[in-house]
């Protein structure tokens, strides 16, 4: 157990560090990292870890990304129109499917993964177009894409930047960095939504869990944290964006292939 540990703690700070400059929570591979590696149920207890990590994340990065004004303030609380009541819409989701819920967020995460693999794929590969120059904004698609982020956000555990990045670029016309910034800030304010209102609805047991594994948690929170952090700062100086994206690629592709033989066998 111990062993499992130290690979989560090794998992949490190297997610945590590539995914910030891209405005990602990390969730999408938190959940799988639990699941495959410490052998974690995917459950409610599950998901609060990995939405708990997903929120340093965007906490550690967002900040600095604020620092240097990569944020447009004005789209987020448009945004948040959506992305909190979809945060909301999620848990239902979550409480409804009750013992079904293992099958749908597998199949879920195959079709949305595999969608995100899809258009990197074609950006990295067929260098589409990312002027934004006198493109009118679309307020109403924006918010409605950043509502499905928040559904995404409670259902698979995730802080659904993957979502809202291109939501904030090509509907709020905002320039790369821009968008990855004010991604992470919606998230800084979605994620404890979500996060509270899955706690509520825990049984005694996941609670009991949670209590045994706080030593790792609080280890896990530090670390993410400074690993966000420091993505972010060196992000800004050292990493292209293509080289990020290219790993962000072939990190989510392995995982897709883990939750497809889980679909499959």
């Amino acid at each position: 157990m111990l062993f499992e540990s130290i690979i989560i703690v090794i998992g949490v700070l190297a997610i945590a560090f590539l995914f910030a400059p891209l405005g990602l929570g990390g969730g999408i591979l938190y959940v799988p990292l639990f699941h495959y590696v410490g052998g974690w149920e995917l459950d409610q207890k599950l998901i609060i870890v990995s939405l708990l990590l997903s929120a340093v994340t965007s906490y550690g990065s967002g900040i600095e990304h604020r620092k240097k004004g990569y944020v447009d303030d004005g789209l987020i609380r448009r945004a948040l129109y959506g992305a909190i009541p979809g945060a909301m819409i999620g848990v239902l989701f979550v409480m409804m499917t009750g013992t079904d819920f293992k099958s749908i967020f597998k199949i879920l995460s195959v079709v949305v993964v595999g969608f995100v693999i899809f258009k990197m794929v074609r950006k990295v590969f067929y260098q589409q177009s990312n002027q934004t120059v006198g493109r009118k904004a679309q307020l109403g698609k924006m918010t409605l894409l950043t509502g499905f982020g928040g559904f995404l956000s409670s259902v698979m555990a995730i802080g659904a930047g993957m979502i809202y990045v291109p939501a904030m670029k090509f509907f709020g016309n905002l320039e790369a960095r821009k968008s990855i910034g004010s991604s992470l800030n919606i998230m800084m304010v979605v994620i404890p939504f979500a996060v509270v209102a899955h706690f509520l609805i825990l049984d005694n047991y996941q609670m009991e869990n949670l209590v045994d594994e706080s030593v790792l948690l609080l280890v896990l929170v530090l670390t993410n944290f400074i690993g966000s952090k420091f993505g972010a700062i060196i992000g800004f100086n050292m990493f292209s964006e293509d080289f990020l994206i290219k790993l962000f690629i072939g990190v989510l592709s392995i995982t897709w292939l883990n939750y497809l033989i889980d679909i499959l066998f």
